[in-house]
C-alpha cells in the first residue's frame, strides 16, 4: 500500500512538472507570437530597440520559400547607411540632409527601400550562382580583400575608414561588399557562356559581316544607320569628341592608334562588339581629343536577364509598409502618398544629399 500511493505521489508530481513545463512553453511561444507580430505591425516606428533585431531573427523577406532576409540584417545596414551620410560634410557642395525631421523619416524609408532591393537583388544572386555550381569560398573572398588593400593603401587606414564612414569591420566589407561581387562576376561569367551565348555569336557574326562590307567599300555612315544596334545608329553611329581618358579601357589603346578616317577590326568589350572609325583629332586646351563614329552590337545583357531571373522568383515581403511588385521585381510602398512623396523627392534629389545614390 505505502509503496502505491509513493507511486501515485511521484505520478502526480511528473505530471504537474509536466504541465507546468508545457504551460511555460506555451507562454514562451504565445508572447514570441505577440512580440513578432508587433515588430512586423509597427516596425516604421522603430520603437524597436536595435538590439532585439539584432539578437531575435524574425524574416522580413523570403526569397523561394527558403531563403531569407531578416529584419536585423536590414536594420544594420540602414544604421550604417545613415552613418555615412552623418558622417560627411555636404555643406560646401549646397547640400543637405536631415533624418530627423518628418520628410527625413521618409527620406530614410526610401532608402530604406532602396536597401532592400539590392539586398534581394544580391540574395538572388548567390541563389541563382550556386544553382550552377559557383561557390565562393572564404579563401577566394580573403584572397580579393587582401588585393583590394594592397590597391587601396594603409590596411589600417582602410579599417578606421571603414569604421567611421560605415561603422564596419573588414569582415563586414567581406560579406557585404566582397563576397556578393565575387558572386555576381561568377553568375555573369556563367550567363556568358550559357544562356548567352548564342545572342554573342550573334552579334559577333553581324559585326564581322559589317566589316566586311566597310572593307569591300560600303559606307560606315550608311553600315551604322541600316544595321548598327547601338544608340547613335540613327546619326551614322557618330559618338562626338572624346578626351584619351574618356574612351574605354578595353577599346582605348585600339582607338587611338587610327588614323584620322581610319576605322578599327571587330573589338570587343563587356558590352559587346564595336566597329570604331577615329572621324577626326584636334586639340582643346592642349589636349588632344577624338571624334568617334561606331557601329555597335551589343553582348547578351546580364542586366536583363538577372531582371527576368528575379521576376521568375517568389519573393515575400513580411513587412507592413512594402509589398513585392511582380511586374517590377521589386518592392514598393503600400502607401500611395509614400510613393508619390518618393517621386516627387528624386526630382528634388539635386538639391539633397540624403537622396544621392550610394
Amino acid at each position: 500500500m505505502g509503496t502505491n500511493r509513493k507511486s501515485k505521489k511521484e505520478t502526480t508530481e511528473k505530471i504537474k512538472i509536466t504541465t507546468l513545463a508545457h504551460g511555460v512553453a506555451i507562454f514562451v511561444v504565445a508572447l514570441f507570437l505577440i512580440g513578432a507580430v508587433f515588430i512586423y505591425r509597427f516596425n516604421s516606428s522603430r520603437s524597436v530597440p536595435n538590439y532585439i533585431y539584432n539578437r531575435v531573427f524574425l524574416p522580413a523577406v523570403i526569397i523561394d520559400g527558403f531563403n531569407f532576409i531578416s529584419i536585423g540584417s536590414i536594420n544594420q545596414n540602414l544604421i550604417s547607411i545613415r552613418k555615412f551620410y552623418e558622417s560627411q560634410d555636404f555643406s560646401s557642395l549646397g547640400l543637405r540632409f536631415d533624418f530627423n525631421t518628418d520628410d527625413g523619416k521618409k527620406r530614410l524609408k526610401i532608402r530604406e527601400k532602396e536597401l532592400m532591393n539590392k539586398m534581394i537583388e544580391d540574395r538572388a544572386i548567390e541563389i541563382l550562382a550556386r544553382e550552377r555550381g559557383a561557390n565562393v569560398t572564404k579563401k577566394t573572398v580573403a584572397d580579393n580583400v587582401s588585393r583590394k588593400m594592397d590597391e587601396y593603401g594603409n590596411t589600417n587606414s582602410i579599417k578606421e575608414n571603414l569604421h567611421n564612414l560605415y561603422g564596419w569591420t573588414v569582415n563586414d566589407f567581406e560579406n557585404k561588399i566582397v563576397r556578393p561581387s565575387l558572386y555576381k562576376d561568377a553568375l555573369e561569367q556563367w550567363m556568358a557562356e550559357n544562356d548567352g551565348k548564342d545572342q554573342n555569336e550573334k552579334s559577333k557574326n553581324n559585326a564581322q559581316s559589317a566589316l566586311e562590307k566597310i572593307k569591300t567599300g560600303g559606307d560606315f555612315e550608311k553600315i551604322a544607320k541600316d544595321i548598327s544596334e547601338g544608340g547613335t545608329a540613327d546619326t551614322g553611329g557618330k559618338l562626338g569628341w572624346f578626351k584619351e581618358d574618356q574612351i574605354s579601357l578595353e577599346l582605348k589603346d585600339k582607338v587611338i592608334a587610327l588614323e584620322k578616317g581610319d576605322f578599327s577590326d571587330v573589338l570587343e568589350s563587356k558590352l559587346g562588339y564595336h566597329l570604331i572609325r577615329l572621324n577626326d583629332t584636334k586639340e582643346v586646351e592642349g589636349i588632344k581629343v577624338y571624334e568617334i563614329s561606331q557601329i555597335f552590337f551589343p553582348k547578351a545583357s546580364f542586366a536583363s536577364w538577372l531582371d527576368r531571373k528575379i521576376k521568375e522568383m517568389k519573393v515575400v515581403v513580411l513587412l507592413e509598409e512594402y509589398e513585392w511588385n511582380e511586374e517590377e521585381g521589386l518592392i514598393r510602398f503600400k502607401d500611395k502618398k509614400m510613393e508619390e512623396f518618393e517621386e516627387e523627392s528624386l526630382n528634388k534629389a539635386e538639391k539633397d544629399a540624403s537622396l544621392l545614390t550610394l
